[in-house]
């Protein structure tokens, strides 16, 4: 009994020299190149607070009304001091609605609650409208201010968190910008054309900037789906208008075929690679530092993110071709993963996802093309459809994802890559094919 017992105990002892052997070795392993080019790629050389206005202040204060312009920058700095102090407490101290609310709460009456028709990623936006134009008038009543704010965001150049980051802080209420889809179609229904292009041109101003200079997949995901859907409304507009009807001067330059530069997800994802890193706990309390290794758990999340900024994905959007990137092996049984189990789970549940949304934005890009291309048919008109098709610019109407006529020849519409319309057509009225109601 005594020889069975000594001999367990020696089992124990190598099954525990060789634990913290496998351990030591995972700790003291250097990070791989590739993590090492990837962090780089995600970690900038800071170039400086970009010029003009950061539409970040005016979109965390949407939901207030009433609040004068000479005190936005204040709140907003009294709720960016609140939060740097929320970010400091452990991962496990809860945060409650009261805590990651703004200041304004308490200060100035939020915004109503509205139900509207119009969404940035349906179809029929008009035709719902028409349904009920008085009950949708009615509820944009107490709407005026946000539309006044909505509008006024346009003239930002860049979207900046001026949080600190971290996962855990709240973001601004984005889906209050879509209610000024429902306002834009309702003008239109009610005779104020010129009103409703001017807002639908203000909107993607505002789309494009948070699709291409924000810091973070959010905004530059909403950004892309207020594209689409304004890209949608005005083709539904200039269906009804006459092809001679001119659009606002501040429409100018908006509906352009971007450079593939501005479909690029890499300054988006660099933003949202500082807010994942900065949710990892530097100092892991307890027994928990056996378990996370904070650089290489960053390096892990690296490899899964960094191809948004590479060369390979620069050259698929000059292609307009799908971005894809290969997503680092998700495996915890790896000896890296020895030292460091908790990180490998986090990259494992982050990793998969980052790939696609840059394909979103790519989509965006097309549909500012497929407008682009609606304005030139307005300004060159042919005998019919197919014929404006075949003299259009190739750079609007080729590539891969070439501009296409319906069976009807009433309708111009491109390919989808995101999601679940991946292969759809998105496709639009041609103008002047549509009988004002």
């Amino acid at each position: 009994m005594l020889n069975v017992l000594r001999w367990s105990v020696r089992v124990l002892a190598a099954v525990g020299l060789v634990v913290v052997g496998v351990w030591l070795v995972s700790r003291l392993m250097p990070m791989p190149k590739a993590q090492r080019d990837a962090l780089a790629l995600l970690r900038p050389v800071p170039a400086g607070l970009p010029s003009g206005g950061n539409a970040f202040d005016g979109i965390w204060l949407l939901g207030f009304d009433g609040v004068p312009d000479a005190e936005r920058e204040g709140i907003v700095a009294e709720d960016g001091t609140r939060m740097q102090r929320l970010a400091e407490r452990p991962d496990d101290a809860p945060m409650t609605p009261v805590d990651i609310a703004s200041v304004a709460q308490g200060r100035y009456p939020q915004v109503a609650e509205v139900t509207l028709p119009c969404r940035w990623r349906e179809a029929g936006c008009l035709a719902q409208v028409r349904v009920d134009p008085d009950a949708v008038e009615a509820a944009l009543v107490a709407q005026r201010g946000l539309l006044k704010r909505i509008d006024a965001l346009s003239g930002d150049s860049h979207y900046r968190n001026r949080f600190s980051a971290d996962a855990r802080l709240p973001i601004p209420s984005f889906n209050l910008l879509q209610r000024s889809l429902s306002a834009h179609a309702l003008a239109h229904v009610q005779g104020r054309s010129d009103e409703a292009l001017a807002g639908i041109c203000s909107d993607v101003r505002t789309a494009k900037v948070l699709m291409s200079h924000s810091d973070g997949l959010v905004p530059a995901n909403i950004g892309a789906a207020m594209i689409g859907g304004n890209v949608r409304l005005l083709a539904s507009v200039l269906a009804e208008l006459p092809v001679e009807h001119p659009l606002p001067a501040t429409c100018d330059g908006v509906f352009v075929a971007p450079v593939p530069q501005a479909l690029s997800l890499c300054p988006a994802m660099q933003g949202e690679f500082a807010m994942v890193s900065g949710s990892i706990e530097t100092t892991p309390s307890g027994f928990a530092w056996l378990a996370l290794d904070k650089q290489k758990t960053e390096g892990l999340l690296a490899l899964s993110m960094a191809g948004a900024c590479s060369q390979r994905t620069m050259e698929a959007l000059a292609a307009d071709i799908p971005a894809q990137w290969p997503v680092a092996s998700s495996s915890p049984r790896r000896l890296e993963c020895a030292a460091n189990a908790l990180g490998c789970i986090v990259a494992r549940i982050s990793g998969p996802a980052f790939d696609k949304h840059g394909l979103s934005l790519q989509d965006a890009g097309a549909r500012l093309r497929l407008a682009e291309a609606l304005l030139w048919l307005r300004a060159n008109p042919q005998a019919d459809a197919k014929a404006g098709l075949a003299q259009m610019p190739a750079r609007l109407r080729e590539g891969a994802r070439p501009l296409l006529l319906s069976s009807d020849g009433t309708s111009l519409e491109v390919t989808s890559y995101y999601g679940k319309d991946n292969g759809v057509a998105f496709a639009v009225p041609l103008p002047g094919t549509a009988t004002m109601h």
